[in-house]
């Protein structure tokens, strides 16, 4: 959930908790307004004098007019006898006195009470007063009336507050969507910039605000990455012209050198420690020789000088796995299906010796290999998938990227008599790029290093 939702969430909870506390408390003011007019009629039906009003109306003969009164009016004596004087209703219609609670009656005091008849189950409201010869005089109602209304007003409330909480989180959220528009406009401006798009600016803020100064900052961190970008790309340019031109000047003294120490070892007549001496030189220009063929193939690949010529991909991974098992047999399973690519067959050529040297020199002998090459298709487009699993050491999960970079190793103590030059995965990742295909490492099943390469297949 973002923050907008949030913010919005967390705006339409405190309009609820708010309206709510405020409905409750006009809740309990209604229903004491409504309970202090009902004990106000009831007690202007007793009167000031309740003793003398009840003498008069015994006088009468305990007759009442034919008008409906809701509240009714009885005697209680002292030891609990209860006489109904006048009931509610009409003469005509009486309602149904209620049996009052005598227990909290007290003779002597003025009360008033609440209680539920017992046989109806409806509840009443009462006042006692006093009247002569230690009698009490009761006025008593239904809370019918107050019930239902009391209901109504209860669900009034409740829509009211759950009514305030929707229009208030409308509210807020159309609020909020406009308040967060700089950012949602900066979020998109970063992503293009994280794409590579440095030459776009995060949208301006209005100033002095805490949005204006965080594009400000973001602006200028992207002119300070852009300056970054421009030194980074200039100096890997110097750095790749200086390598290119140096291998190929390197190259000429260096050939000069093998034919001299060729010649020096075909001759005869030389001591063990001058023939050991010419030897040394003749194989340390040899390893010479293959670190500038390395250097300039992958400065090939970096500029992207690749053929398109038809590759058969089949045949090449098949001849230099029928390679690697004559020259180093172990058990293989091999799945290699007819597929062939546009591209530079050389550069496959050595991507796929590369490969096969690396499972040579790093896992151990007789130890099974797997081999797929398959041709799949992926929303319309056609892909030649190759997958090499090998049971060795593998490479640790943290090294997978690094091991891309140009004079990288797995084991940094090895010499580059046994462990190559670091070159050979630089070559093959930049193989596959050119090729616009894509290189991962993972865990093979056997334990060892699973190597999958996919490129576009005709």
């Amino acid at each position: 959930m973002n923050l907008k939702w949030r913010i919005t969430l967390v705006t339409a909870l405190l309009i609820a908790v708010a309206s709510s506390i405020i409905g409750a408390a006009s809740y309990a003011s209604i229903s004491q307004a409504q309970l202090n007019a009902i004990d106000t009629n009831l007690q202007n039906a007793v009167g000031i004098a309740p003793g003398r009003a009840f003498e008069r109306q015994m006088a009468r003969g305990r007759e009442f007019s034919n008008f409906y009164t809701p509240i009714g009016i009885a005697l209680v004596s002292g030891s609990g006898e209860v006489s109904v004087i006048r009931p509610a209703g009409t003469a005509e219609s009486p309602e149904i006195f209620p049996s009052l609670p005598i227990s909290e009656i007290n003779a002597e005091s003025s009360t008033e009470l609440t209680f539920t008849d017992p046989e109806s189950g409806s509840e009443y409201r009462a006042i006692t007063r006093p009247a002569a010869r230690n009698m009490q005089v009761v006025a008593v109602t239904s809370l019918d009336s107050y019930s239902q209304t009391m209901r109504q007003i209860l669900l009034s409330i409740i829509s009211f507050v759950l009514g305030v909480t929707l229009l208030g989180a409308l509210i807020s959220w159309f609020v909020v969507r406009r308040f967060f528009r700089p950012v949602d406009s900066m979020i998109s401006a970063a992503t293009e910039i994280s794409h590579g798009n440095t030459s776009l600016l995060v949208p301006d803020a209005a100033p002095g605000t805490e949005l204006g100064e965080l594009s400000e900052a973001l602006n200028s961190m992207v002119h300070a990455l852009r300056q970054s970008i421009i030194t980074t790309q200039e100096s890997e340019t110097a750095l790749r012209n200086f390598v290119s031109d140096a291998s190929h000047e390197i190259r000429t003294p260096l050939t000069v050198i093998r034919g001299y120490s060729e010649i020096l070892l075909a001759q005869s007549g030389k001591t063990e420690s001058e023939r050991r001496a010419v030897e040394r030189i003749d194989s340390e220009s040899k390893r010479l020789e293959r670190l500038i063929t390395s250097l300039l193939e992958l400065d090939r690949h970096s500029h992207g000088q690749s053929s398109n010529r038809v590759v058969h991909l089949d045949v090449i991974v098949s001849a230099h796995v029928q390679d690697l098992l004559v020259m180093s047999p172990r058990p293989a399973t091999l799945s290699i299906d007819p597929v062939s690519i546009t591209g530079d067959p050389d550069s496959w050529e050595q991507l796929l010796g590369n490969i096969t040297q690396n499972i040579m020199r790093y896992t151990p002998p007789g130890s099974a290999i797997e081999v797929q090459l398959h041709r799949l298709t992926d929303e319309g487009n056609n892909y030649a998938e190759l997958i090499i699993d090998d049971s060795g050491p593998g490479i640790p999960a943290g090294m997978r990227e690094r091991i891309f970079e140009r004079f990288a190793r797995v084991d940094d103590s090895r010499s580059t008599e046994t462990g190559g030059f670091g070159l050979g995965m630089s070559i093959i990742k930049a193989t596959v790029i050119a090729h616009s295909g894509t290189i991962a490492l993972a865990e093979s099943p056997a334990g060892g290093l699973r190597i999958r390469i996919r490129v576009p297949a005709n």
